[in-house]
């Protein structure tokens, strides 16, 4: 991921991946499901085939089982592409804005500097309470669209984080300002001072 110079990493996670990625637990238990019945099915297609062999020559019990072995094949490949997808989802905080990084063959990354934030919105469901994850909204000035961390992990700390670094930025804008400023009233101090001692010096000329 780039970066800008002097940037700092100061937060980084993935998502709860039983809550991203769902479908992996539920694949994984239907293969097991599939595995134990296989053997049933096997039987059950042997005995229909031998039933049906004098009228129609068809491989049963072969057929179930590819069908069988195909279904479980399809699962393992989505679990592990979701799982893959999730390693590559990530959310990073850094010193100057959030970053969204996400995709396995096309990278995709959405980030919004702290000083364009103007309202962080973090809910729950039930489920996301148990497993302490939450999603993050976070809408900028001009956006239609926030960027949603889903199902964030530690989802208050990243909620604290974003707040602190928000303000520290607000803090930062002041302490420019307070500077930029005393530094307009020393220049106007000292151009008075440069007034008075023309005066002065034109006083004690005249005085000559």
């Amino acid at each position: 991921m780039e970066r800008f110079a002097g940037e700092k990493i100061i937060y980084s996670t993935h998502p709860r991946l039983f809550l991203y990625s769902g479908s992996i637990i539920l694949n994984l238990i239907v293969v097991v499901i599939l595995f134990y019945l296989l053997p049933f099915a096997m039987e059950a297609a042997a005995k229909l085939e031998y039933f049906i062999a004098s009228t129609v020559s068809l491989p049963l019990a072969q057929i179930v089982t590819w069908i069988f072995l195909i279904t479980i094949l399809i699962l393992i490949i989505k679990s592990i592409i979701d799982l893959i997808s999730w390693k590559y989802t990530r959310y990073i905080l850094t010193d100057q804005r959030i970053i969204i990084q996400h995709g396995i063959i096309r990278k995709e990354i959405s980030y919004i500097y702290y000083d364009k934030i103007v309202d962080v919105v973090f809910s729950q469901n039930l489920l996301e309470r148990l497993m302490s994850a939450g999603d993050i909204q976070i809408f900028g000035g001009h956006e239609h669209t926030p960027i949603v961390l889903e199902n964030a992990p530690n989802p208050q700390k990243i909620d604290e984080l974003i707040n602190q670094m928000m303000i520290g930025e607000y803090k930062g804008m002041i302490s420019r300002e307070s500077v930029q400023e005393k530094g307009s009233k020393e220049d106007e101090s000292s151009d008075e001072e440069s007034l008075l001692k023309r005066h002065s010096d034109k006083f004690k000329r005249l005085r000559e």
